[in-house]
């Protein structure tokens, strides 16, 4: 399925925010965690932002925090805040495509398609979001959002020290 890239990223972002909802999460995680840059998400943010979806705090613990719960967030708002029009295609990318248009006989069936969904997507919640995530993925990796390879390596920094002996500074560690 093909969604406009700035409607991907907006639900993918709000859906990292709703699953930690405690945390505020900075645009660089949340860039990394959806596979996009600083700035567009930047964009995409101070646009959510400014329609009140989302708080924002400067400074070394800010970032960005739900204002509203997921289960009042419609999916069809955000995707009026983010996209001029939204696009949605079933399948992959392909060339030959084609608009199908009021004088085609097939029209009033797509047309019917199209307001069923339109009508779906209008009742969709970010809630419906994390629960379809959370039945696709394991509880576990839900609550994260993301999976995570195990490395089985441990890491520990060593403590350093700092003596002075007769006006010498020595390092050691421990």
């Amino acid at each position: 399925m093909l969604l406009g890239a700035r409607l991907a990223h907006g639900v993918r972002a709000l859906y990292e925010l709703a699953i930690l909802p405690e945390r505020r999460s900075a645009v660089r995680d949340l860039a990394k965690t959806c596979g996009t840059t600083e700035a567009v998400l930047r964009r995409i943010l101070l646009e959510l932002r400014a329609a009140g979806y989302l708080e924002a705090q400067k400074g070394r613990v800010g970032g960005f925090r739900l204002l509203k719960d997921a289960q009042e967030i419609k999916i069809a708002e955000v995707a009026r805040i983010l996209e001029r029009e939204p696009v949605l295609a079933l399948g992959a990318v392909r060339r030959d495509l084609v608009s199908v248009d009021p004088p085609c006989p097939t029209y009033p069936f797509w047309q019917a398609v199209e307001e069923k969904f339109l009508a779906d997507l209008a009742q969709a919640t970010l809630a419906d979001v994390i629960a379809w995530a959370g039945a696709a993925q394991g509880p576990a990796e839900a609550r994260r959002g993301r999976t995570k390879a195990k490395t089985g390596r441990r890491t520990t920094k060593a403590k350093r020290t700092t003596t002075r002996t007769r006006g010498r500074t020595r390092r050691s560690r421990r």
